[in-house]
């Protein structure tokens, strides 16, 4: 009744490596079989996709205040999930009944997670969650498989023939489905629109897909991007303090200074020797409130002038103790990353 036509897409910017799965057979099937050359999307009338034109029609044309809001979002810090809904939501405008979508592939790349879909049956998107993906498993699952995957009639359709109890009772007909791509061409997830009708795609609904897969793509780069900086830097709070109980733990006072000589860390030895806060033995006035006055100012030229150099040296100062007495130390600097560790040795 519902004719399909074969259409080759061919777009070798898609293709992609998919590993194995060990997916039982089910509703989410993983067809792991491999596929050889270009995938076949069997659809109605589809051009080829080199053979689209540059602009599309002015009736799907994205109000460019649109996009502008949605990037906006995206300088503001709003979250992955409001720009996702945003997205979803300026593409549905452009056509009576449409139903979008966006699932993620999980960090497996094998499985596409519901990211944000605001109008779909909440039945139907709880079925299909955790989808394994597959060159022939519905439209999401084979568009993050490999390309664009464009099903005009899903009840004819052997892509769909394990999601069929789920998509009848909620009314879903067609199903045009894109993968959404990093800038070095993994796939990050896919977007999909959904009617409630057989429906075929037209040059310009192509169009209007890749655009809203695009500004997703940005979407879900920045905010990875910025998740990988966030834990980047949790690491190295979480390391520096580590390090911190390392240096406290060490009977030696250990003190780190900038190029300059400013002291930027003082550890627990040091502090239970001069009777100090940290606060305290951070503060410019350190070398003058516990060092000897006198060997403040004999070692004063030989440390500046080893300091801006960057080169390891050593000295001996008396350094004043909470119990009032002063004691010889042989300092020793050196070196470390951008800034310089002094390192007080009793003697």
């Amino acid at each position: 009744m519902y004719g399909a036509r074969t259409v080759q897409i061919a777009d070798p910017r898609r293709a992609i490596a998919v590993r194995g799965s060990s997916c039982a057979p089910s509703l989410r099937e993983c067809d792991a079989a491999g596929v050889g050359g270009q995938f076949m999307a069997n659809v109605n009338t589809l051009p080829n996709l080199q053979a689209l034109p540059s602009s599309p029609s002015s009736a799907q044309t994205l109000p460019s205040e649109a996009v502008l809001d949605a990037l906006k979002m995206m300088l503001i810090g709003a979250s992955l999930n409001e720009v996702l809904t945003s997205v979803t939501r300026l593409i549905e405008a452009h056509s009576e009944g449409m139903l979008c979508s966006i699932f993620l592939l999980d960090e497996d790349g094998l499985h596409l997670r519901y990211g944000v879909a605001p109008n779909l049956p909440q039945p139907y998107l709880a079925a299909i969650d955790g989808t394994c993906i597959g060159p022939n498993v519905g439209s999401c699952g084979a568009a993050a498989y490999l390309q664009p995957v464009f099903v005009s009639h899903i009840l004819s359709h052997p892509n769909w023939a394990n999601f069929r109890s789920v998509v009848l009772p909620n009314g879903l007909r067609a199903a045009w489905s894109t993968p959404i791509m990093s800038h070095d061409g993994k796939v990050l997830g896919t977007f999909c629109m959904y009617y409630r009708e057989v429906r075929h795609p037209e040059t310009h609904d192509i169009q209007l897909i890749d655009y809203a897969s695009r500004i997703a793509g940005i979407a879900i780069e920045r905010d990875r991007s910025r998740s990988a900086l966030t834990l980047a830097f949790e690491n190295v709070q979480k390391s520096e303090a580590q390090l911190r109980q390392i240096v406290d733990a060490i009977h030696q006072g250990i003190v780190i200074l900038d190029p300059e000589g400013t002291i930027l860390y003082a550890n627990q030895w040091l502090l239970d020797y001069t009777g100090l806060r940290l606060e305290e033995a951070i503060a410019p006035n350190l070398r003058t409130r516990i060092f000897h006055s006198e060997d403040v100012a004999r070692v004063q030229d030989e440390r500046r002038d080893a300091l801006s150099r960057g080169l390891p040296f050593e000295n001996e100062q008396r350094a004043l103790g909470k119990d009032g007495k002063y004691r010889w130390f042989l300092i020793l600097y050196n070196p470390c990353a951008t800034n310089m560790e002094a390192l007080f040795a009793g003697m």
